[in-house]
């Protein structure tokens, strides 16, 4: 058993892994917790500092691309526009099989888009086109795919605040939601109310998605370590046992189970002070058992101490050279 072998297999250690042994490890599959969603999570001070530059630049491209029309959309009933907007995602075949945290979101950015696209045809002449696809939420939700849906966010909401300068040009989007949710109230046109409405939706069921994310990810790290710390009690049993089935083959008058697993428990605290009592004096982890040490000189000569002194030395030289 060479000196620098590094042991951990202590009863502790054993009573840390006992839940770990005793569940599956391998094709477990936790369900997703629900996640509350009443209110986001308050701003950062990075995440204000950069909704203030969205809103400049917003401000700033209204100065340079203004609009000669405005207030010019059709009004349609609210039931109306969430029907057209249900059955574009029927079409498209976005809310089957999608969890419902990403079928919510994939719903309110298809409602968010569709009331913007409206808005844009009737005062740009021309649709807004979102990179967004709710496919890519399958199979779920991403950051990568937040990224991409925050972009476009941005996007229609630049284009709203064109169309209508003197309100959601003018609405500050370091706002809570339930002042985005009150402003939406002031608005008399349905589409643009709706694309208020869709606009705090969508950030409300990200942040649900975000945070289902990380808890999945959580989940996923701890069944690895658990996995990790498993195969490795594995490894440090089958090893205790490699050593053992040694010292027993040599028929020494020792427990030779007792030896190995009371030097690395030792050994887990201080190796090297265990390292060195198992090679020179190994009695201390179990008992010379003297029944078992054969007479010299054909009986004739009675079992003494000494005996039990030069048994103990060979068994702390064997231990030296061991290697299992």
């Amino acid at each position: 058993m060479a000196p620098h072998d590094e042991t951990d297999a202590d009863s502790d250690f054993e009573k840390l892994l006992q839940d770990f042994i005793n569940t599956r490890i391998e094709g477990e599959e936790d369900e997703p917790e629900e996640v509350p969603q009443s209110s986001r999570i308050s701003l950062t001070e990075e995440e204000q500092i950069a909704n203030k530059v969205m809103s400049e630049t917003i401000r700033k491209e209204m100065q340079e691309h203004p609009l000669s029309a405005t207030d010019s959309v059709e009004q349609t009933s609210m039931s109306d526009i969430l029907q057209e907007a249900k059955q574009a995602a029927e079409e498209q075949g976005n809310q089957p099989v999608l969890g419902s945290e990403e079928s919510e979101l994939a719903q309110a950015f298809i409602n968010f888009q569709t009331s913007v696209s409206k808005l844009a045809e009737d005062n740009l002449g021309k649709p807004f086109n979102s990179s967004f696809d709710a496919e890519l939420l399958y199979p779920n939700y991403k950051p990568s795919i937040g990224r991409i849906i925050s972009q476009n966010m941005v996007e229609g909401w630049l284009l709203l605040s064109q169309m209508f300068p003197q309100s959601v040009g003018e609405f500050p989007l370091t706002a809570k939601d339930e002042e985005f949710l009150n402003f939406a109230e002031t608005l008399s046109d349905q589409y643009l109310q709706l694309a208020v409405i869709s606009y705090v939706e969508i950030m409300i069921d990200m942040e649900g998605c975000e945070i289902s994310y990380q808890e999945k990810l959580l989940r996923f790290r701890e069944k690895h370590v658990k996995k990790i710390l498993y195969e490795e009690y594995l490894a440090r049993k089958e090893r205790q046992r490699r050593f053992t089935d040694a010292v027993a083959k040599k028929n020494f008058p020792i427990d030779a189970d007792r030896l190995i697993a009371n030097y690395l428990r030792v050994a887990q605290k201080d190796f090297d002070g265990a390292y060195k009592a198992l090679t020179t004096n190994p009695a201390v982890f179990a008992p010379i058992d003297f029944a078992k040490i054969k007479p010299r000189f054909f009986g004739l000569v009675k079992v003494t101490p000494k005996d039990g002194i030069r048994m103990n030395i060979k068994i702390g030289n064997f231990m030296k050279t061991l290697k299992a």
